[in-house]
């Protein structure tokens, strides 16, 4: 009996910790904070200054975020850092998982409060 509970105690700890790690990508999270935060803002508010299909397309269409981000060179650098480039789908997946029309609305928690620009 005892064994029962301590699983069942053990499987109710690790699926609350699952569904918690899938509030959002911390890793796309941090990887957005360091490159992108000091033009566009925190990450959820510049996931949703537009929709997942502006994502789509600004990702998926070769050279368009280069284009966007022309004369600007720390935006500029930061899409050609290799952090970016491995982790280009992931980043998109966060941004379009927490875009205008996602229904997904985050509030204060340990990494990230409020908006600053």
């Amino acid at each position: 009996m005892r064994k029962r509970y301590l699983f069942l105690c053990t499987a109710l700890f690790i699926a609350t910790f699952a569904q918690a790690a899938e509030k959002y990508d911390t890793k796309a999270f941090r990887i957005i904070t360091k490159l992108c935060t000091p033009c566009h803002g925190t990450p959820f508010y510049m996931a949703k200054q537009i929709d997942d299909d502006d994502w789509h397309y600004f990702f998926d269409t070769p050279g368009k975020l280069e284009h966007i981000h022309k004369g600007k060179p720390k935006a500029l650098a930061s899409l050609k850092n290799g952090l970016f480039k491995q982790k280009k789908k992931r980043l998109l997946k966060f941004l379009v998982n927490n875009s205008k029309f996602s229904g997904s609305v985050h509030g204060c928690d340990a990494n990230f409060c409020g908006t600053h620009h």
